[in-house]
């Protein structure tokens, strides 16, 4: 593919700037160094390119022709997944493989979070110690006035200023807003303060749920600028407010930096399998890049340097102070795995298919005598659960014992939908027979999920079940051996099992779940059955 190709694919904007050997201002036949920068720090790394252009620099007699594209992490990540085989998601169209000529040599994205998430694609993606070259912490931009009534104008948020904050956002007074965190590293760190800010207590995963769930979701930058209003809070990096007020905006946002903050680190990261002239190039550019002489290009534009630090010139002001902050990139794998796999599942729409089991066990209390009983605990878990489903989510309902039938149909979460599955919970009876033919159902539940498979969305099966397949004529290896050869990666069908009560048997479920990536859960608590329920939901996404 072309770089015209590859511009337009990924929509970025390229300048070059050559360096040149010889007199001529041109550097024809040279080292084509290019560089994919974030598009906020792109016009400092542009500029500092145009400085080190000045020195005439070489690689073995050969001039370099740098080439600087403003462009978002989220499609460079997108393209660097399609080049190793892999994708990730960016809540974007998965792109082509591209040709190796369209693939940077450098690239500068706003955290080494995208490298961690790039990673987890090939471990070989770059080359080793990608080197930061500013930093920016991310903070919650608040508007003047709302930042006076919270005492935070100083530009540091403690417990108490996001405790008011949240309790704002609970009585519906203040609008939280973030670029989706698949894209941004700023709305990562935000829904990242949230869960952490929330999930003191496991039980209250449902409220990082409906947090979620609440946050006005914008597609980029520009748009999150564009809807800033008097009660609205959004995470952003220090610089990124620090712009938007150099823009003269009707409302002005104070920087409200919660200690320690995430830290917007911009790693400089060399491609892995590059020739080994434009990674020496890229080499001596990095070291052009981070110099002491060019700190002002970054400084001017509200970044700050490596360690934290300010330059002179640095536009301090509404919560951005010249003080050095801590650096504390956003770095832990399983921190950005556990967010953003909660951010999918809760945010994104989810295809259903629930089995409900109703042998005559069902009516025998969950946990000792005088407790609801399996049904009636069951009952609650699913009514419950019904809310926390998005609109543009399919549900449907199976009811099993001996054998299976189709209680409510699988599809999207209309009002009559909802209506229907809510009858259907409330009326669920159990069967005087106590003959579970569970393996069965959970086969033809499978291939039913399987054949009407839908991209974009969680496609599972989950099963409630109070006990052990008791039916003859399948075994449980059998079961698992054509899970397995129904299985097809390109349309991944998981099941998820939640065992009620105590006749369960905890080994038999984790196989069946094994056998399609799911979960098994063993439940005997019914003030448990709630929060497990949400996890399973949530840890298919």
């Amino acid at each position: 593919m072309a770089i015209a190709g590859i511009v337009a694919l990924i929509g970025v904007t390229v300048v070059a700037v050559r360096a040149v050997a010889g007199g001529s201002g041109e550097c024809d036949g040279g080292i084509r160094l290019v560089v994919a920068a974030a598009p906020d720090i792109a016009p400092a790394v542009r500029d500092a390119a145009a400085r080190w252009s000045a020195t005439k620099p070489e690689v073995g007699g050969d001039c370099v022709q740098v080439q600087v594209r403003a462009a978002e992490p989220a499609d460079v990540a997108g393209q660097l997944a399609a080049r190793a085989g892999g994708a990730i998601n960016v809540a974007a169209t998965a792109v082509p493989s591209p040709a190796d000529a369209d693939v940077p040599t450098v690239w500068i994205p706003d955290s080494t979070a995208w490298l961690v998430r790039m990673q987890a694609v090939s471990r070989e993606a770059f080359e080793p110690d990608a080197q930061s070259v500013a930093t920016s912490p991310v903070a919650l931009a608040v508007p003047d006035p709302l930042a006076a009534t919270l005492d935070a104008t100083g530009g540091t948020a403690g417990a108490p200023q996001v405790a008011a904050l949240l309790a704002k956002v609970a009585n519906k007074q203040v609008q939280l807003a973030a670029v989706d965190p698949r894209r941004s590293t700023a709305g990562l760190a935000g829904a990242g303060l949230l869960y952490d800010s929330i999930l003191t207590d496991p039980k209250r995963l449902v409220d990082v749920v409906k947090a979620y769930r609440s946050i006005a979701v914008a597609a980029d930058q520009t748009a999150l600028d564009k809807s800033t209003g008097p009660a609205q809070v959004a995470p952003m990096s220090e610089q990124a407010v620090i712009a938007h007020n150099a823009g003269g905006p009707v409302m002005p946002l104070t920087a409200l930096t919660v200690d320690p903050a995430v830290t917007l680190d911009y790693p400089y990261a060399m491609i892995n399998g590059k020739p080994r002239a434009n990674l020496e190039a890229a080499g001596r550019f990095r070291a052009a890049l981070t110099a002491e002489g060019n700190r002002d290009l970054f400084a001017r534009l509200g970044f700050r340097a490596a360690d934290g630090s300010t330059s002179a010139g640095f536009p301090a002001g509404r919560g951005a102070a010249t003080a050095p902050v801590t650096v504390k990139a956003l770095t832990e794998e399983r921190k950005i795995t556990d967010v953003l796999g909660y951010w999918n599942a809760t945010t994104a729409p989810s295809r259903v298919l629930t089995l409900v089991d109703t042998t005559s066990s069902m009516n025998r209390p969950m946990a000792g005598a005088g407790s609801p009983s399996r049904l009636q605990v069951l009952r609650k878990t699913a009514t419950d659960g019904l809310a926390l489903f998005t609109d543009d989510s399919e549900l449907g309902l199976w009811a099993y014992a001996s054998g299976h039938q189709e209680v409510v149909p699988l599809n999207p979460l209309s009002q009559g939908q909802r209506a229907r599955l809510s009858t259907a919970v409330a009326g669920a009876k159990a069967t005087t027979a106590d003959v579970c033919g569970l393996y069965e159902t959970v086969l033809a539940a499978y291939k039913a999920l399987k054949e009407g498979y839908k991209e974009g969305r969680s496609n599972t099966v989950v099963v409630f079940t109070d006990g052990t397949n008791s039916k003859p004529g399948m075994s449980l290896e059998t079961l698992k051996l054509e899970l397995e050869r129904a299985t097809d990666p390109t349309r991944p069908v998981r099941v998820v099992l939640l065992g009620v009560g105590p006749d369960v048997k905890q080994q038999e479920l984790a196989e069946i779940a094994a056998a399609t990536g799911g979960r098994s859960f063993v439940v005997t608590d019914p003030e448990q059955i709630g929060n497990i329920f949400l996890q399973a939901l949530i840890r298919t996404s």
